[in-house]
């Protein structure tokens, strides 16, 4: 079994603006992000908001996917911190 790389917001102000910034013929609200990312539109707000900072790999390819945007611009890699924080669970 593969071990997870867990994965945190790189700034959530760039990644707000990122989604507000989408260009118009794909741009995405919270929800509709949300729903082609696979995940609760509450996820996206955690993460816009702080309350939820890592992710896996998986959600944040499918997010930096429907955003147009490189991975490592809106991701890196979780911290120490991070990576035992938030035991309750992510949305893969």
């Amino acid at each position: 079994m593969r071990p997870r790389n867990p994965l945190e917001v790189r700034d959530r102000e760039a990644l707000k603006l990122r989604i507000e910034n989408t260009p118009r013929v794909t741009k995405h609200s919270v929800r509709s992000l949300a729903e082609v990312a696979g995940v609760s539109h509450s996820t996206i707000g955690d993460l816009l908001t702080g309350r939820k900072k890592r992710v896996t790999a998986a959600l944040a390819q499918r997010l930096s996917a429907a955003l147009g945007a490189p991975m490592d611009d809106l991701f890196m890699p979780a911290t120490a911190e991070f990576a035992n924080a938030d035991k309750r669970g992510g949305e893969q």
